[in-house]
């Protein structure tokens, strides 16, 4: 994909098939679910990011989402993560595979930064894995899919600030 997600036609994608573009869409619906399947095939690289498990879950936050936020603006990632998000709205078999390859590998990275925390005495130990997960993940396709990854850092200082607040011991 040298021309970036946004620039990318199924024109394009026949021609250096060497097929017509009725062939493409023969065995699949859009561009979206084309770029997907390359994905998860390991056709074009994209690696999920993952956030690491410190003990301090304020800083691996911070450092994920800033990382996240970098990824997704210098690689020019934006486009095609919207476009992926797309191809598991309208493909169950595409968004059992990015669930797989990306969305369960963050999770469990949550899970583990967030128990490191725990350990460390630095986060609660009711605090549900699944639900700070959702939150995160939530936050992070939503900046993606209104085309405003810039949210990521601008927002960045008042989630984790949320999250710490959440996770942090009571008195």
């Amino acid at each position: 994909m040298d021309v970036g997600y946004d620039r990318l036609a199924i024109v394009d994608i026949a021609a250096r098939a060497g097929v017509g573009k009725q062939t493409i869409y023969r065995w699949w619906p859009s561009k979206a679910a084309v770029v997907a399947e390359c994905v998860l095939s390991g056709i074009v690289d994209l690696t999920p990011l993952v956030i690491r498990a410190s003990g301090d879950f304020a800083a691996d936050l911070h450092e994920w989402l800033e990382e996240s936020h970098r990824l997704v603006s210098t690689r020019q990632i934006g486009p095609m993560l919207r476009g992926l998000a797309v191809a598991a709205l309208t493909d169950s078999s595409a968004a059992r595979g990015l669930q797989d390859q990306f969305t369960e590998p963050l999770r469990r990275a949550i899970e583990e930064s967030l128990a490191a925390a725990v350990r460390a005495g630095t986060a609660r130990t009711d605090v549900s894995a699944d639900a700070l997960a959702d939150l995160l993940i939530g936050r992070f396709v939503y900046s993606l899919t209104v085309d405003d990854v810039d949210a990521i850092a601008r927002l960045s200082g008042d989630v984790v600030d949320i999250v710490i607040r959440g996770v942090m011991p009571r008195d």
